[in-house]
């Protein structure tokens, strides 16, 4: 395991390296061109794929893929707007100090698990402009005091986040990413698990069901863009994940290999429509009776911001899914389905996908998650934000499924400071070793720190 995690590491920094200096490269071989009719030079370049039309307050409908740079499980996308404490290009983005308190009940044992820790974790941003290209690579260390000793990370939690994007012409853009996380039973204690962009509609959904023992994740993808017209974007995009999953007895590892490509057609500057077609190929490693799996989907695609405030997006198709371990092809419906609206005072946030594949563990029929999150700022300052959701396999028992609950609430104090507090309890049902059942209630209570002061997120 720790021979894993070295090639990891290595791997990721030496991606960094190859950024950067592909980074520096480019801008010394290349000039901006032009830029086109009523789009201003000193807009931010964050590889977004607004059409080349648009009015007087740019409108964000979804793409099928997305090129822009995210932190796994963001809604909002990584610009790089700096802060108070920087060197250079570095800045710290956030920093927060929490205590926890995590009790577990598991199924076959009513003896509970207390657990008390102390959590010290910051948000560490390299954001750097090579002209026409911007480079952004975020990391979340964390050091926790658990049982009065010091660990490197809440219950060896860590996250790495790399991306680039090149701005080769107006009609073409390259957005190359790359993420690296390490949990231990994906105890990550989050704010909450589906989270939102206000301003830009986006809504990303957090994978909430725990493993028995660690799991180690790297994806590798490349977005190429292509405005075949004005309003005709065609879009490339093949992706690479390695998943490493130990549990007490034995491990499950896999190469994931999956490519998409989409056509999006800008029906107006505020709906988008498309189809899309995805091959993902799976391959179990160091386990000689598990087949490759292979998923096929095509799907069509719809997104519309309905008004400045309110923003729908759909994917609904056919996939073909062989199981690694399991003989033929199951046909089904696949799709995903995302909403956000948002209140002078408070915001609404649904989402739902059906698909088949994950890397945690070997399963034989698709998976269905649905979230819900209602946040309800009472002043400026303070904010109340409760979460719902739901995970299992489709079919009869024996199945995993998995739900929880949570409560945050944040009060915003001067300087950029703020005061935290949350409860959440987690149900999971497991029909396999690679992952625990039992009950977990999970206390939190700390102060963050931003650049920012009061957020509007």
């Amino acid at each position: 395991m720790k021979r894993i995690r070295a090639v990891a590491s290595f791997s990721t920094l030496g991606m960094a390296a190859f950024f950067l200096l592909a980074g520096s490269a480019w801008a010394q071989g290349e000039t901006n061109p032009p830029p086109p009719p009523g789009e201003s030079t000193n807009a931010p370049k964050t590889g977004d794929q607004t059409p080349d039309v648009k009015p007087q307050v740019t409108p964000t409908p979804a793409y099928p893929v997305d090129a822009q740079i995210h932190a796994p499980g963001r809604a909002m996308p990584l610009v790089g707007a700096g802060g108070p404490l920087h060197y250079g290009p570095i800045y710290l983005a956030s920093i927060d100090l929490i205590g926890v308190y995590d009790q577990f009940t598991p199924t076959i044992d009513p003896q509970v698990e207390d657990t008390r820790l102390s959590i010290l974790r910051g948000t560490i941003v390299l954001a750097k402009n090579f002209k026409k290209n911007l480079l952004l690579v975020e990391y979340s260390p964390q050091l926790a005091v658990l049982n009065g000793q010091f660990r490197g990370g809440a219950d060896g939690s860590q996250a790495l986040s790399i991306g680039e994007v090149f701005n080769i012409s107006p009609r073409i853009s390259i957005s190359v990413k790359d993420s690296f996380g390490y949990t231990h039973t994906r105890q990550l204690f989050p704010d909450q698990f589906l989270e939102v962009d206000r301003d830009t509609g986006g809504v990303a959904q957090a994978y909430f069901i725990e493993n028995s023992g660690t799991h180690l994740e790297n994806n590798f993808e490349v977005v190429f863009n292509y405005k075949l017209t004005p309003r005709l974007l065609l879009t490339l995009s093949p992706t690479y994940t390695y998943s490493d999953t130990h549990y007490i007895q034995g491990t499950y590892i896999v190469d994931d290999s999956k490519n998409i490509a989409s056509l999006t057609y800008a029906l107006s500057a505020r709906t988008n429509i498309g189809v899309l077609q995805s091959v993902e190929l799976l391959h179990p490693l160091g386990n000689a009776t598990l087949n490759n799996g292979l998923f096929r989907t095509t799907a069509g695609f719809y997104s519309e911001q309905i008004t400045p405030t309110f923003w729908i997006t759909g994917k609904f198709g056919l996939e073909g899914a062989s199981y690694p371990g399991f003989t033929g092809t199951t046909w089904a419906a696949a799709g995903s389905f995302e909403a956000l609206k948002v209140f002078s005072h408070s915001d609404l946030a649904v989402a739902y996908q059906r698909a088949s594949t994950l890397t945690t563990y070997a399963g034989d029929r698709q998976n269905e998650q649905g979230d819900i999150n209602y946040g309800y700022r009472f002043t400026k300052r303070f904010k109340w934000t409760n979460g719902i959701g739901y995970f299992h396999q489709l079919g009869g028992e024996p199945r995993i499924s998995g739900k929880y609950a949570i409560s945050t609430f944040e009060y915003h104090l001067a300087g950029g400071f703020s005061f935290l507090a949350s409860y959440s309890r987690r149900n999971q049902n497991s029909s396999t070793p690679q992952l625990i059942s039992g009950d977990r209630n999970t206390y939190t209570l700390g102060i963050r720190w931003t650049p920012a002061g009061v957020p509007g997120h």
